[in-house]
């Protein structure tokens, strides 16, 4: 008879018998997989790796756990520790046990609370479980960067073609020759105080995304879709047929040549565009739902601090944390660029405008987030009607500012003047003239 099959006993034995731990690494596999006496043996094993270099022998194994029972196969009439599967196998079926067993677990709980019509603490504990599944348990990619190097060169003659953008323009020419653009597979976050116009500044990066062939994906928390939609279609009309009063447009007082243009531009204007979805944004994996239904070229969220957290945390800093932590897991899986706003902290100078400091609920924000940007205006830009843009960080550049014009009895939202770090840029906002600098008024 067949011994019993034992996903973590074959994991074991098979790397005792293969040495081969890097597959172990590759495959992601943690302590926190196996049980009792086997998360003690693979623990042994791992913190061998880390003092001597190696996996250890059976021998030193056997002497360590002399009760362990490790799986033995037959070779040319001589008995060996080990399995005839591969160990990809078993780091597969190890990470599916892990998942049943966390299901299976999870779904008692959850019938008992649907028995008692407890729904909303079903839905709340079955949300929490996926949530650890997709962050703990599911293997992350990678790639080896030694293989498909045609691949490489035609990446990089595609960015020397786009004078050196990386990702989605912003529609702002000098913050895309700061940070080379809104970037695959990155988490950007835009902070600012209350009323200063992240969300604002969201929708004019939108709509100018829809203007350049792409698809939105906006969420909404506490702002109506509604009101999204009409400021989208201001900021629209206003970049395709220019100036327009948003209290005009917003009270219905538009005067009739302005009128007549705008229901030009939703008659014949407005359908042509790429589609612009809204939604209003519940947690993480409701995100990662819409994008799996409508497959959008950018994905923007208005007030990230106010979704919920499907891991259930408690602690607004935590529960913050935990959706931002996953939203940029989300953006590598889906290869997309994730656009969020968040709050500035209180004490923020309104002079000098936010820092990498300043962000409210938790610095691990700023921890996960590959580029921050910050809003801000004092009184003489308020008064002025202007705006300036600081680039905080970002994980591969420059940093530096852009002062804008922000005036909704235009709608203009144009450039003035821009400053970075780059020694190739000058104060006027221009690149010096120099070998392989890019030209900023010719940027697509």
């Amino acid at each position: 008879m067949d011994k019993p099959f034992n996903v973590e006993n074959g994991l074991i034995s098979k790397l005792l018998e293969t040495k081969d731990i890097l597959s172990i690494k590759d495959a992601q596999i943690k302590a926190t997989y196996f049980t009792g006496e086997h998360r003690r043996a693979f623990q042994y094993i791992y913190d061998s790796v880390l003092t001597d270099g190696e996996v250890p022998t059976v021998r030193a194994f056997e002497r360590k756990f002399p009760h362990y029972n490790l799986e033995t196969r037959l070779v040319d009439g001589v008995e060996i520790v080990g399995t005839e599967e591969n160990i990809k196998f078993w780091c597969n079926e190890l990470r599916k046990k892990v998942k049943h067993n966390s299901l299976a677990e999870t779904m008692e709980e959850v019938v008992k609370h649907i028995e008692d019509f407890n729904t909303d603490t079903a839905y709340t504990l079955l949300k929490k479980e996926i949530a650890y599944i997709e962050s703990e348990v599911e293997e992350q990619t990678s790639c080896d960067i030694t293989k498909n190097t045609e691949d490489r060169v035609q990446a990089y003659l595609k960015k020397k073609e786009n004078k050196g953008m990386l990702g989605l323009s912003y529609g702002i020419k000098h913050l895309d020759y700061i940070t080379k653009g809104l970037k695959k597979e990155t988490l950007t976050t835009l902070i600012a105080n209350t009323g200063v116009g992240k969300t604002w500044l969201e929708i004019y990066i939108g709509a100018y995304c829809m203007l350049q062939n792409c698809k939105v994906l906006q969420f909404v928390t506490e702002m109506s879709e509604d009101i999204m939609r009409d400021r989208y279609e201001a900021m629209l009309f206003s970049m395709m047929y220019g100036e327009l009063n948003y209290n005009a447009f917003k009270s219905g007082s538009l005067s009739l040549e302005q009128e007549r243009k705008y229901f030009e531009f939703l008659e014949n204007d407005l359908p042509n565009c790429e589609p612009l979805i809204i939604a209003t944004a519940s947690g993480v994996m409701g995100v990662s739902a819409e994008i799996d239904k409508h497959k959008p070229d950018i994905v923007l969220i208005d007030g990230v601090y106010l979704m919920e957290d499907d891991q259930g945390a408690k602690d607004d800093w935590l529960r913050v944390a935990h959706i931002t932590r996953d939203l940029k897991k989300l953006a590598k899986r889906t290869k997309l660029p994730i656009f969020i706003n968040t709050q500035a902290d209180k004490n923020t100078s309104k002079k000098t405008g936010p820092e990498l400091g300043s962000i409210m609920y938790t610095q691990a924000i700023g921890q996960d987030s590959d580029d921050i940007i910050a809003l801000y205006r004092d009184e003489v830009m308020l008064s002025d009607r202007e705006m300036c843009l600081k680039v905080l960080k970002q994980r591969e550049g420059v940093t530096g500012k852009v002062m804008m014009n922000w005036n909704f009895d235009v709608m203009d939202f144009s450039e003035i003047y821009a400053e970075t770090s780059d020694t190739n840029f000058t104060g006027d906002g221009r690149p010096i003239e120099a070998e392989n600098t890019i030209d900023i008024d010719n940027v697509d």
